[in-house]
């Protein structure tokens, strides 16, 4: 039994609340928030027995196994650091970190501890991005030449700390981090050049952001990411052979339906103004039910920590994926291409 406690208040404790209440190996006992009364308030509202007004002081419980740190970006590090330090299991929301340097001292800490700590990227967990990554292994799709993402929504509040850039905010890293890391995943090698784009708001921030990652197999990726447009999600991997498209790539419509379509080319006859017959395409379709990303997150995590299973996301791969979204943001910031892994 893993005893959860909650570093901060923040709105996506919601969807962990409600996992952990559903799960045969956890309990949420405790909460901790920078304000007393605020955190007494916030226990009371949910029925968590502990309630902390000092961040420290709910990672020095002994009433406590696993912390979820769901702080702001920007405090992501210092506060997993200190937790493993005091002995605790970590599940740090997404992005781990904003710098490749702070995913080495988490990591460094984690090791030394012998504590678990793991990205909170829940769509690394479901299984839907597991079979789409052996499908594209298979080869059944051919080469793939072109995969296209999208993570779109409407931001309506004016002082949203994802508003704030000294605080990690941006559309890249608040979404786009979701569509890096899915086709990191699925496409089994990691982008060696990346270009960024973006539509930066008053505030500072990338409001929507669209970058382009190429890979050594010679595939490209096109995504946008956005914080100020109507609501899209899907995504599209395009092989020589055959295709997918994703209605929900990146889980987040906790109870929507993970449908997949392929397409696939039974023959080439070219003989169209635009090439083949649509009559050669064969399409088959298939879901996974209805989505419930964070309850697959929460039952990963405990079999990481109870039973020593291995991490679908590694920390080897949080690190890739700090680094490839760094060198978007140096690409938006220059206006030129940005190997990554090498600032230039």
């Amino acid at each position: 039994m893993l005893r959860w406690g909650l570093l901060s208040t923040a709105r996506i404790n919601d969807r962990i609340i409600d996992a952990v209440s559903r799960s045969d190996r956890s309990t949420l006992m405790a909460v901790g928030s920078r304000d007393d009364a605020r955190a007494q308030e916030y226990a009371q509202q949910h029925a968590i027995p502990l309630a902390f007004g000092d961040y420290q002081a709910l990672l020095d419980s002994d009433q406590v196994d696993a912390i979820y740190v769901s702080l702001p970006n920007h405090l992501h590090a210092e506060w997993s650091i200190a937790a493993l330090e005091a002995g605790k299991h970590v599940l740090c929301e997404k992005p781990l970190a904003l710098t490749v340097a702070e995913v080495d001292r988490m990591t460094e800490a984690a090791n030394r501890t012998g504590r678990v700590l793991q990205e909170a990227s829940a769509p690394r967990f479901h299984p839907q991005t597991s079979e789409i990554a052996s499908i594209i292994a298979s080869g059944r799709l051919g080469r793939i030449l072109l995969c296209q993402g999208t993570f779109e929504f409407t931001l309506p509040a004016t002082q949203d700390i994802r508003l704030d850039p000294e605080i990690g905010g941006g559309a890249l890293w608040d979404v786009g981090c979701y569509p890096v890391t899915f086709f990191q995943a699925v496409l089994g090698e990691n982008p060696t050049v990346v270009y960024g784009r973006a539509f930066v708001g008053p505030t500072g921030v990338d409001l929507a952001f669209a970058g382009t990652m190429g890979y050594a197999s010679g595939t490209s990726v096109q995504f946008t990411a956005s914080m100020a447009t109507p609501m899209a999600r899907s995504a599209r991997i395009v092989g020589e052979r055959g295709s997918l498209e994703l209605d929900q790539p990146w889980l987040t419509n906790i109870g929507g339906m993970t449908s997949v379509r392929e397409w696939s080319m039974r023959a080439s006859t070219g003989a169209g103004t635009f090439g083949d017959d649509p009559g050669q395409l064969a399409l088959t379709e298939w879901d996974y039910g209805p989505s419930d990303v964070y309850f697959d997150e929460l039952r990963g995590f405990e079999d990481i920590v109870l039973v020593g299973a291995p991490s679908p996301y590694p920390l080897a791969e949080s690190r890739i994926n700090a680094e490839v979204i760094t060198a978007l943001y140096e690409s938006m910031r220059t206006g030129r291409e940005v190997r990554v892994g090498t600032g230039s």
